[in-house]
């Protein structure tokens, strides 16, 4: 029997909102958003729209995957997002330019993931490790998405500008306010936590990984 390379396959659906009517969620804005470099980059195979409308994406391991997630909903704010991480076999070729069509128990799982989302609201699961590896990172990245879920755009921004290595100083310029308001939303937000957290997750999914590529 062929055996074909596990990835993690991102699905995720921006849901519609009597607050935005403008054309922030229309098929063609989002797509060009997604295919910014800044988040393009990170997928071996980028992001595309499938049938449900939904847009699906492939990894090539854990790493900065989540902080990925982050990108997006900083690019698409104030949208709401619900992202479903699955795991598993990829079954069809791997499209550099973008991931049209995914076949296999990545996206099997990934489809699994969003189905049980609710209807409203910022969501991420991860499906397709271990029951034991579940237990222990979807509790984790729940609190995660629900602490962050009212965040302004601006901590947002300061929390993916820290993934990425940035000083306060840096930051303050990019974003044009004070390094003192920067300092403080960092230690109000517990960003330094939460940047932790994501480092380590991302560094766990990549570490299991490895052992089935």
């Amino acid at each position: 029997m062929k055996a074909f390379p596990i990835y993690p396959v991102v699905l995720f659906k921006v849901l519609k909102s009597s607050r935005n009517t403008d054309k922030s969620t229309e098929i063609g804005h989002l797509s060009e958003i997604l295919s910014n470099p800044s988040i393009s980059q990170d997928l071996l195979s980028p992001y595309s729209r499938n049938q449900e409308g939904h847009f699906q994406g492939i990894f090539a391991t854990g790493y900065h995957l989540l902080q990925n997630l982050f990108l997006i909903r900083a690019h698409l704010y104030p949208l709401e997002i619900q992202f479903s991480i699955g795991i598993g076999e990829v079954k069809t070729p791997i499209n550099s330019v973008m991931a049209t069509h995914i076949e296999g128990k990545s996206i099997e799982n990934a489809n699994f993931g969003l189905f049980k989302a609710p209807k409203s609201g910022h969501y991420l699961i991860m499906h397709g490790f271990s029951k034991k590896i579940e237990r222990l990172m979807n509790p984790s990245m729940g609190l995660l998405w629900a602490t962050t879920r009212n965040w302004n755009h601006n901590r947002l921004k300061i929390l993916n500008y820290k993934l990425g290595g940035y000083s306060e100083a840096q930051i303050s310029q990019l974003l044009a306010i004070s390094e003192r308001a920067i300092y403080k939303n960092i230690a109000e937000a517990k960003l330094g936590n939460w940047k932790d957290l994501i480092l380590a997750v991302e560094e766990n999914i990549s570490r299991v990984l490895k052992t089935y590529q």
